[in-house]
């Protein structure tokens, strides 16, 4: 049996593309850990006809890497463009998928005591401290870890913060209720990744459809703000955040277990972060429509 995952990897690896998606650029609408284990996601961006995304149960550790002795499944894009706005239902891990194709390495299985997922690009696998290839993240456990310690425990990507959710209490399984099903990426990643926005049962629950429309705005909004922040690592107790134009920015900044510790609006380009310790933080940028997110550390 291990041959044939062996030889499932391998033909796939040669078929498939680099995907050249984003942080956020797709999100998780459904979990099941009761059998069939299963989970569904959104994607916000076409994604090319031939792209793998990996999906791990493996937990996330303070130390920037993978918490290894866990399982991954490999998902494939269908022969053709995925537009935007699809939903993809993984029904059952090992091998029902609505669109594209599933198989695992033969050790994914999702705990009832409480797991998570991650979706990352397998051409850039998250480690080293760099997290650039992670998409997106669900955490069944209640809130995240301060470190992933168990096969059930899972630190919080500090690239994954507004780009992740937890199910808090622990849970067997949750869905999107489709509330929101029409709207802006950032108005539905919002949305979807609220936990007030989930159903939640310890019975299995049916992954939905829930037909989702994105929308975009119009030509002067659409255009984006762009952001730099420096100097970054920092130690002078600040760090300066430039904008392409003069209007006041929304900064929050969050810790490694996703705790909000900044909120302020920005209307000089200096934030002050003296009061932070040494560490890795993720800053959330926000002016009008444009949302962005930067990983600063501080030394």
């Amino acid at each position: 049996m291990k041959k044939i995952y062996s030889l499932l990897f391998t033909l796939t690896g040669l078929l498939t593309v680099n995907a050249q998606l984003q942080t956020g650029d797709i999100a998780f609408t459904g979990y099941n850990s009761d059998s069939p284990e299963g989970f569904s996601f959104i994607t916000f961006v076409d994604i090319p006809a031939g792209t793998q995304i990996n999906f791990t149960e493996n937990g996330w550790q303070s130390n920037g890497e993978f918490r290894d002795n866990e399982g991954t499944a490999f998902w494939t894009s269908p022969g053709t463009v995925l537009p935007a706005g699809t939903q993809v239902l993984i029904n059952d891990v090992n091998g029902n998928a609505s669109t594209g194709i599933i198989f695992t390495d033969g050790n994914f299985f999702l705990s009832s005591g409480g797991d998570q997922i991650f979706a990352y690009d397998p051409n850039n696998t998250p480690g080293g401290g760099d997290e650039t290839g992670f998409y997106a993240g669900i955490h069944m456990n209640g809130n995240w870890d301060t470190n992933s310690t168990s096969s059930t425990t899972s630190a919080q990507p500090a690239s994954l913060v507004g780009f992740s959710i937890a199910i808090n209490p622990e849970v067997d399984n949750a869905i999107y209720d489709c509330s929101t099903f029409e709207g802006t990426v950032d108005e539905l990643r919002a949305a979807i990744n609220n936990p007030d926005n989930w159903t939640t049962n310890n019975a299995i629950l049916t992954l939905t459809q829930c037909n989702f429309t994105i929308t975009t705005l119009s030509t002067q909004n659409f255009e984006k703000t762009t952001f730099s922040m420096y100097p970054n690592p920092t130690s002078n107790g600040f760090v300066n955040i430039k904008t392409s134009n003069n209007e006041a920015t929304q900064v929050a900044v969050y810790d490694i277990l996703g705790k909000q510790v900044i909120n302020t609006t920005l209307s000089a380009q200096r934030l002050n972060v003296s009061s932070l310790k040494a560490g890795v933080y993720a800053v959330r940028l926000s002016q009008g429509n444009t949302v962005t997110t930067k990983k600063l550390v501080i030394k």
